[in-house]
């Protein structure tokens, strides 16, 4: 089996507003050009910096990052806040029709792999994507 490559990590920081979510979305398309799972990775971005900005300090003038690992079949986007006392779960709301409280859960439906580790201080909630290598032509490194 050939050793998968990775390239160099990109990594941004962005104040924590809920105007920069649209800001990490772009970051992530640009970084990942025409990749057979850039549409997966920019709803998973956006999620996970919506739940930074709404459930941690990062909003109380902090930051969050984003962090993307691209390999030649997979990649992994790590999205790093200001933490919180709360370990991110996806929330499972009883009320179907609920708009709000589904970004973990569809990180869980979406990625391969996801998980998070840290604590009240910086937190890191990350997942990853991969793709058949015969697909890897449509990916720019």
């Amino acid at each position: 089996m050939p050793e998968t490559l990775i390239t160099r990590p990109k990594h941004r920081a962005f104040p924590g507003r809920p105007d920069q979510i649209a800001h990490a979305r772009d970051f992530t398309r640009r970084i990942l050009g025409p990749c057979p799972v850039l549409d997966e990775a920019v709803l998973l971005v956006s999620e996970l910096a919506t739940n930074a900005i709404e459930h941690t300090a990062t909003a109380r003038g902090g930051s969050f990052h984003v962090t993307i690992y691209l390999g030649d079949s997979s990649l992994l986007i790590a999205v790093t806040d200001d933490g919180s006392n709360s370990t991110p779960m996806p929330a499972h709301p009883m009320d179907t029709l609920a708009e709000t409280g589904r970004g973990l859960e569809l990180v869980e439906l979406i990625a391969d792999r996801w998980g998070h580790c840290g604590d009240e201080h910086s937190r890191t909630v990350w997942f990853e994507l991969s793709w058949p290598p015969t697909a890897i032509v449509l990916c720019v490194h």
